[in-house]
């Protein structure tokens, strides 16, 4: 190859390698991406699932405690020792064997008007307050004597509540058999006493083997009740109960016969209320309170200092009774009937919570508001009136 040819080669390979290749890149949005909104909100979207899951685990259990802690303090303070307390959220259900049909009842609608502190103030943290109670909560109808008709949801077990409330003596309960059922009845009219002028036989019989020793505690029950005045006695979850209000010279007597032991369940409560004592301790205790009258803080519940040294002397003449005592606080008529019964209500708490201190048992103490509705004064003047505004102090009878 020539000179001239080879130096056209190389000029011609240099041309080549200095060739640049421009290349313009289009890029074209299909729009199937999201705008930068959403992508904003995720922060807030996650704040608010972390605001629901606590509300929905930590807040609970929150108002739980807080409903648990109300009415646990409502039991306390009631003395009811008898009561088991399940929470479910706001909702609260009561179980046990309440002393009295109106115990239960009480307790619950002390649990339904309890308060708590809350971030918004004082509040009624319960919204719904139920109870499951056993045979004693059989409740009678006052005017009547008789009852409902329905004792505890254990319809295969036997138990009876016998009631003896001036001249009638009444039989509830179910039995195991047909022949209980008349032995009893019979019993309850074998030798019947005059004071007692009519016995209303309410017994089913439930149509099972009777157990040994049934019979026999039933017709303790009768046989006991017959020889007192006012009582009640029962039979359930294996235990016999007995309350009688009767002349002081039979109370040795009928306490022997009924705490004897059974063959069948147990002896429980035995309650024997000499009429003499129950008459001398109310008449003590009414003395008391019309000498110097329990006053309180106008529109309150607060008690005035200066009653303390009365209320020393009412909480040593209390403890000397027998039997449980109810704290009743009335009203006169001025204001609404609500109001003031709810205010004769937190009257006679606040009164059973100062003898309480002082020494008289939660479990004998049992607080009641009647607002106006018992008057003993004329309400349309202010002496009268005035006398409305009390506190009584009565034995709970034994019938009741």
């Amino acid at each position: 190859m020539s000179l001239k040819g080879f130096q056209m080669n190389q000029e011609t390979e240099a041309r080549k390698e200095t060739v640049t290749h421009r290349v313009r890149r289009f890029r074209v949005a299909s729009g199937d991406g999201l705008p930068f909104l959403p992508y904003g909100l995720l922060p807030v979207l996650g704040l608010l699932l972390l605001t629901l899951i606590a509300w929905s685990t930590f807040a609970p259990h929150s108002v739980e405690r807080v409903v648990r802690r109300a009415a646990e303090q409502v039991v306390a303070d009631a003395g009811a020792d008898w009561a088991s307390i399940s929470v479910s959220g706001q909702w609260v259900k009561v179980t046990g064997m309440p002393p009295t049909p109106e115990a239960g009842e009480r307790l619950l609608n002390d649990i339904r008007r309890a308060r708590a502190p809350t971030w918004l103030g004082q509040a009624r943290p319960a919204t719904r307050v139920t109870g499951s109670f056993g045979p004693e909560s059989v409740r009678p109808n006052q005017a009547n004597g008789e009852t409902d008709g329905t004792l505890s949801a254990k319809r295969d077990q036997p138990e009876f509540l016998f009631r003896l409330s001036g001249p009638k003596l009444t039989l509830d309960g179910r039995v195991p058999d047909i022949a209980t059922r008349d032995a009893v009845f019979q019993a309850a009219n074998t030798n019947r006493p005059v004071r007692i002028e009519e016995v209303q036989n309410n017994l089913e019989a439930i149509g099972i083997p009777s157990p040994p020793g049934f019979r026999d505690a039933a017709l303790r029950g009768v046989e006991t009740l017959k020889l007192c005045d006012i009582g009640t006695a029962s039979f359930s979850s294996l235990q016999f109960d007995l309350r009688c209000e009767l002349p002081a010279a039979e109370a040795d007597r009928v306490r022997e016969i009924a705490s004897a032991s059974l063959k069948y369940g147990t002896v429980g409560d035995i309650q024997i209320l000499a009429r003499e004592v129950v008459e001398t301790c109310e008449e003590e205790l009414t003395r008391l309170l019309d000498a110097s009258r329990i006053e309180f803080d106008p529109g309150s519940d607060r008690i005035a200092n200066s009653k303390a040294a009365l209320l020393d002397l009412t909480a040593r003449a209390a403890a000397d009774c027998p039997g449980t005592l109810r704290v009743e606080g009335h009203t006169d008529n001025t204001g609404g009937a609500a109001i003031n019964e709810d205010l004769s209500r937190r009257r006679a708490e606040a009164v059973r919570a100062a003898l309480i201190q002082r020494g008289v048992a939660p479990s004998r103490l049992i607080a009641t508001g009647y607002g106006p509705a018992r008057p003993i004064g004329d309400n349309a003047t202010e002496e009268g009136r005035a006398l409305n505004r009390r506190i009584e102090i009565r034995i709970v009878g034994a019938d009741e």
